[in-house]
């Protein structure tokens, strides 16, 4: 048989491995009706994942909120490591590209 894995479940791994590295306060979205950005609960991370399938596997776009005083490039890189280190390792699937979008910095 097959076994498939959802851009969904991707997304739920993405997310919580995204949340769980130092210096990222959460996922964040951006309201289409006022431009804001808002901390997204827990339930609601894969929100701020975008998961493209492509012939090599996944890219990702995370969008995130980082807690004040970190570095933010370092930061970036370690959360990227980690992602593609989770997705590739529980779902099996190929990470490519991994775009790191910083919403904001919150204190």
């Amino acid at each position: 048989g097959v076994i498939g894995i959802s851009n969904e479940g991707v997304a739920s791994v993405a997310g919580t491995a995204a949340a769980a590295c130092f210096g990222v306060r959460g996922m964040a979205a951006r309201s289409a009706l006022d431009g804001l950005v808002r901390l997204l609960k827990r339930e609601k991370q894969t929100q701020g994942v975008c998961v493209r399938s492509t012939a090599d596997g996944v890219e990702l776009d995370l969008h995130v909120a980082l807690d004040s005083g970190v570095n933010v490039r370092t930061t970036c890189r370690n959360l990227r490591h980690q992602v593609r280190y989770q997705v590739q390792h529980t779902c099996g699937v190929p990470v490519g590209t991994i775009n790191i979008y910083v919403e904001t910095v919150k204190a």
